[in-house]
């Protein structure tokens, strides 16, 4: 039963959240939707709390241990707690100066940061990837160098506007194609994950054991 019973729930509100995608317009299904959306929210905003809960309490057990870094898990703890009482006490909206502030000279370039960190990563994997062993990795590696080359103006200036084009025909045809694919195929793999745990075939989010 303590399976059975979330997985009916998830196949009510799951058929009744599509049938409120498809016919918006029909019955009550529209208003049903618009409620479960607010559920959801709640859902989230839980979710939010208790992943805090759970970051506080690994992060003060490296405090305690002293382990490697522990300082690093000090200024975390105080950022979030201090940016969480600072939002809902003092800011209370989006649009309060110190929140902007906080967010666009703090929060932004940091994140910036260690996104640009993966940089290195992308630049070995890149490498990797574009030494031409076969046919299909040196179609790549002209593919990107031309890329690369279109990007910057300095590959304009040497090789004239063909490069410009050639860079542009790829992101445009070759490049959008694939993705199309990839999309279409991981769209199709969600809808039958998705129909899966409507019906109870994959069980692996409540404890149990995928059929």
């Amino acid at each position: 039963m303590k399976q059975r019973l979330p997985i009916i729930i998830g196949l009510v509100f799951g058929i009744l959240v599509m049938l409120g995608v498809f016919f918006p317009n029909v019955g009550s299904f529209g208003e049903w939707k618009k409620t479960i959306d607010d559920w959801f929210l709640l859902a989230t905003a839980w979710a939010v709390g208790v992943g805090i809960v759970n970051l506080t309490q690994v992060h003060l057990k490296k405090v305690r241990n002293k382990a490697q870094g522990y300082f690093h898990s000090i200024w975390l703890i105080i950022c979030m707690y201090g940016l969480a009482v600072y939002g809902i006490f003092v800011a209370k909206t989006p649009d309060n100066p110190g929140w902007q502030f906080m967010y666009n000279q703090l929060l932004a370039p940091m994140s910036a940061t260690v996104y640009a960190s993966i940089v290195f990563y992308i630049g070995s994997a890149a490498y990797r990837s574009f030494i031409a062993k076969s046919l299909e990795s040196t179609i790549l590696l002209v593919s990107a160098v031309i890329i690369m080359l279109g990007a910057v103006p300095l590959g304009r200036f040497l090789l004239g506007g063909w490069v410009n084009d050639a860079s542009a025909w790829i992101m445009s045809v070759v490049n959008s194609s694939g993705m199309r694919g990839i999309q279409i195929g991981a769209t199709l793999g969600a809808i039958a994950t998705a129909l899966r745990i409507l019906v109870g075939l994959e069980r692996g989010h409540i404890g149990g054991s995928s059929e």
